[in-house]
């Protein structure tokens, strides 16, 4: 005889009932799977664009209310492009993954890391100030220009600093744009910060 066949209707109202629940369980996990792969760079399983924009909005509401610094790090790989036309793009992508992993390993647990762009990494760091942020930044720098890609090949990164002084997520991250452009501009491979860079 079948289980089910056994079992008094109480019994299989409960049973029902049990599944249900378990079902529901399922499906909350898998809800919770889908909205934090939502808020993931699919390659690098970083941060995305989006979740780092909402992250440091939210950043930028704390240190105002709380009056701590907060300091925005962003990396431009240099020269990404030549990369990808001379060893191909699955090679590109093994560029992001590993300089990805430098950066989470350099950081602390409360840094907030992430992919902002194509080949831009950007990271949060509440209770910093630029001055901080920038012994970071330079040790990753300084990491990743040593590192051999697939053992034949050298990479490295410029990279903006900006300290916190009041302004929008938009504008944190535009002045940090600007100095990787500074940095850019001066020779590629350093790092820049200022607090006081116009915008335009």
């Amino acid at each position: 005889m079948d289980s089910y066949q056994a079992l008094s209707k109480e019994q299989l109202i409960d049973k029902v009932k049990e599944l249900t629940i378990e079902l529901e369980n399922v499906q909350t996990e898998k809800n919770k799977q889908l909205e934090q792969m939502s808020r993931l760079d699919f390659l690098t399983k970083l941060n995305n664009r989006s979740e780092l924009y909402e992250r440091l909005s939210y950043e930028t509401k704390r240190a105002t209310r709380t009056k701590e610094p907060l300091s925005v790090v962003i990396f431009n790989i240099d020269e990404f492009k030549k990369v990808n036309d001379q060893y191909g793009h699955p090679m590109g992508d093994k560029v992001l993954t590993e300089i990805a992993k430098i950066i989470t390993s350099s950081v602390r647990a409360t840094d907030i890391v992430g992919r902002y762009d194509g080949e831009e990494f950007m990271i949060i760091l509440p209770a910093c100030k630029a001055e901080n942020a920038i012994i970071v930044a330079e040790q990753i720098r300084e990491s990743i220009e040593l590192n051999t890609f697939n053992d034949e090949f050298k990479i490295t990164v410029s990279g903006g600093i900006h300290q916190f002084q009041g302004e929008s997520a938009d504008q944190c991250i535009d002045l940090a744009e600007k100095l990787i452009l500074k940095a850019k501009q001066n020779g590629r491979n350093r790092i820049e910060s200022s607090t006081n860079l116009p915008l335009d």
